[in-house]
């Protein structure tokens, strides 16, 4: 009997190309396989790399028959490396302040600045290494996956080796990402205390203190303000975030203000403005404007006495005291800020009016111009046009920014809360919006919202 058809027996690649497997059908009693049988039933099906000679043997000569076989592997790619930058210095600091098992807060786990040194490396790039071809059971290549190089890091304070591979700082200062460009800078550290006899600060960059501010003094920074020990009665101004481990005593006499987030140990008798968040243990009779949202966390944390508020709300464990200490908490955007958006939206409408006006003028001149061959420029009511139009268009680029703000504002503070995760006390008034609730009984756990034109209140999320 003549052996089958050699399309016959099964054969199957699988694994992307990577293994062939045969399966023969049984022979008759005397009936055997040859070699030159099964490369043909393999070329057939394309299989002409990685053949495996002893298999196909060991299938003839123990007559392996009606089962799947392996007969043939291929070599797969080897994957290539893209380039990455290795980060000599700690690129992702902690911001934020940590809660500690027994429910305190952890100021000191914050890191305001990561400090480098002249000639400090930041970074070391690895390029690419490309990867191997591989070669399926067809004989046809598997190519491998092309490494991409990264490009160059972006930004300012630092250099680079000749064979572009190292990174190195070109100054003492701090390193910080801001979007997704490396920038070094200098920084202003004080080892000691800040008072009358070193005098106030005033620094185009991050200062760092670690001692204490004593009274009288006036600290100002572009960048973030951070300082280790006790804050008296002083004026604290930065571009971006202020960190006080230890708190701050103000003595009624004290004003921080940051365009970014506030965090603070305790802060007592202060004016505050802040527009980004503010994060705090204890806040005591002070007058708080705050942009964002604020968080008084922890286990003792808590509001009590002054004027506090925040567009985005505010979340606290305890607000007020035993004693009913009067407490004033507002949330959201006020009836007069809607009504200064109106105003500034109807002036808008004006002064677009009045250049429209100024542009017809201005157009009639031209004309003029162009009939007369009389030169207007010099004319004082032209002039006049012009000048009057360069005011507007500054008034009307104001005032489309102040707009924009507002209706951030608006926007954010929308759906705004009060949410006190232990006690409020009486002594407590609750405003949000236009709306007001002066709390007349101890309550606990309760979140107060704005709906359908009155404060609400439901059980606080823990």
């Amino acid at each position: 009997m003549a052996l089958p058809n050699i399309s016959t027996p099964k054969v199957k690649t699988v694994n992307k190309d990577l293994e062939a497997w045969i399966r023969l059908p049984a022979l008759e009693e005397g009936e055997h396989y040859t070699i030159e049988y099964l490369h043909d039933v393999l070329r057939v099906n394309q299989i002409n790399y990685g053949i495996d000679e002893a298999q196909l043997q060991k299938i003839i000569d123990e007559e392996i028959y009606e089962q799947d076989v392996l007969v043939a592997r291929g070599v797969p790619a080897v994957e290539g490396q893209d380039g990455f930058y290795e980060y000599k210095v700690n690129m992702n600091l902690e911001k934020k302040p940590k809660i500690l098992p027994d429910g305190s807060v952890d100021y000191w786990s914050m890191y305001s600045v990561q400090s480098v040194q002249k000639d400090q490396v930041i970074a070391i790039y690895h390029p690419a290494v490309q990867g191997t071809d591989g070669t399926g059971v067809s004989g046809k290549p598997i190519p491998a996956k092309v490494a991409r190089e990264q490009g160059a890091l972006r930004g300012t304070g630092f250099g680079r080796s000749e064979d572009f591979l190292t990174y190195f700082s070109l100054m003492d200062g701090k390193i910080d990402i801001e979007n997704d460009k490396i920038r070094i800078q200098p920084i202003y550290e004080v080892s000691g205390d800040a008072n009358l006899t070193t005098g106030s600060i005033d620094f185009t960059g991050d200062i760092v203190i670690h001692g204490s501010v004593e009274s009288g003094v006036t600290i100002k920074a572009t960048g973030s303000i951070t300082i280790d020990g006790n804050v008296e009665a002083c004026n604290l101004e930065a571009g971006k975030d202020i960190i006080l481990r230890s708190g701050m005593v103000g003595g009624n006499k004290a004003h921080v203000r940051t365009k970014g987030n506030l965090y603070a140990k305790f802060i007592e008798y202060t004016v505050i403005q802040v527009e980004g968040d503010m994060e705090a243990d204890v806040l005591l009779n002070c007058t708080v404007a705050c942009r964002g949202s604020i968080l008084i966390q922890g286990r003792t944390a808590k509001i009590i006495g002054g004027d506090v508020s925040a567009v985005k709300g505010i979340r606290a464990t305890t607000i007020g005291n035993d004693a009913e200490m009067r407490t004033a908490v507002t949330v959201g955007v006020s009836a007069d800020c809607i009504s200064r958006l109106n105003l500034l939206k109807k002036k808008m409408d004006i002064t677009k009016m009045e250049l429209d006006k100024i542009e017809q003028g201005l157009a009639k001149f031209e004309e003029m111009e162009k009939e007369r061959g009389v030169s207007y420029k010099e004319d004082p009511r032209r002039v006049a046009l012009l000048r009057t139009r360069i005011q507007n268009t500054a008034t009307l680029a104001g005032d489309e920014g102040e707009v924009k703000r507002l209706e951030r504002m608006i926007s954010d503070g929308a759906n705004a809360t009060v949410c006190v995760t232990r006690d409020v006390f009486p002594g407590v008034s609750i405003a949000i919006r236009d709306q007001v609730l002066n709390v007349k009984n101890n309550a606990k756990c309760v979140e107060f919202y704005h709906l359908n034109g009155k404060i609400c209140t439901r059980t606080a999320e823990d």
